[in-house]
């Protein structure tokens, strides 16, 4: 497991100010076409200005690219660090199915952690150029307040809806199906007419999980995962009617070595502005159906190294 709130203290140690309640709204650059300010917005609404040598903007899959977009300039006029038409492009997740089964004996779900088992090897195989690749976890959540509002709904009062509650908590279960998607250019974040408290634009999002997706579930995942509602010794199952969202954001500002197809390169460092790196998920260029957080901490890393370098050079 991993937070970013964990690295606060140590960076305050070294001499980092941390600013909260501060929203960036603009990226400034200079006519060399550096970057060579940010712009925020703090909790009275005042807005300030910081100036620097190198930039980190790490807020991941959704609010980089919303920002770069909100930052077009002149030199800039589809937005930084978007000269390919990239920014906001190819975002992906982990679209997700939900059975939930009513099984013939306890297994009271909730005990330990939320994850504590799945099973990763359905990723793998020839058969993913035919459809995506998923992975089942058993989802251990406590189960009360799941299955309160259905035994309400069957208007039991008092010792029976009691005893209903307990029985749906303890004989009921879900398993999630996961699945990869591959990047597509039209799913992607643009800047909405409507706007936030601040007077921002919010995010518009287009998004659909592919005809990749939807074979997988169709004759992959389901039938496997039918296997195992039969091994757990389910007496009645239930798939939720649409994928669901995973929440594990990459894609936006994807990786590449050609400028014209990408927005960063292998180092997270944005194509077009030297002194400007877009670190975490939304550099991924791909994506598998395990989650994602230890890769995002991993390109965070080596973008810390080629920042490091930088530095030293300049």
């Amino acid at each position: 497991m991993y937070d970013g709130a964990t690295a606060l203290s140590r960076l305050e140690a070294k001499g980092a100010t941390i600013l909260d309640n501060a929203v960036v709204w603009r990226i400034e650059t200079n006519a060399g076409n550096k970057i060579e300010a940010v712009h925020y917005y703090d909790q009275h609404k005042q807005t300030h200005r910081v100036s620097g040598k190198l930039f980190i903007i790490a807020c991941n899959g959704l609010e980089t690219p919303k920002l770069l977009l909100m930052s077009a300039d002149s030199r800039n006029p589809n937005g930084i660090a978007n000269s390919s038409d990239q920014v906001g492009r190819n975002m992906m997740d982990h679209p997700q199915i939900t059975m939930t089964l009513t099984l013939d004996e306890p297994y009271w779900a909730g005990v330990g952690p939320v994850v504590n088992s799945g099973i990763m090897e359905t990723s793998q195989g020839d058969f993913r150029s035919e459809h995506a690749g998923a992975y089942f976890r058993f989802n251990n959540f406590a189960r009360n307040r799941f299955v309160t509002f259905g035994a309400l709904e069957k208007g039991l009062v008092g010792k029976a809806l009691d005893e209903e509650i307990r029985r749906m908590t303890a004989c009921t279960a879900d398993i999630v199906l996961a699945h990869e998607i591959l990047p597509d250019a039209n799913n992607r974040l643009t800047l909405s007419d409507k706007k936030d408290w601040l007077g921002l634009p919010k995010p518009a999002i287009h998004y659909n999980v592919g005809d990749y997706v939807r074979r997988s579930y169709q004759n992959y995942s389901k039938p496997i995962a039918d296997k195992i509602a039969e091994a757990m010794g389910a007496i009645d199952k239930k798939f939720s009617k649409q994928f669901n969202q995973s929440k594990h954001i990459m894609g936006g500002t994807i990786m590449g070595n050609d400028p014209a197809n990408s927005v960063v390169d292998n180092e997270c460092r944005a194509h077009d502005h030297r002194n400007l790196f877009l670190p975490g998920g939304g550099a991924m260029a791909s994506t598998a159906c395990g989650n994602s957080t230890l890769t995002m901490v991993a390109l965070a890393f080596k973008a810390a190294d080629a920042i490091v370098k930088q530095a030293l050079e300049a």
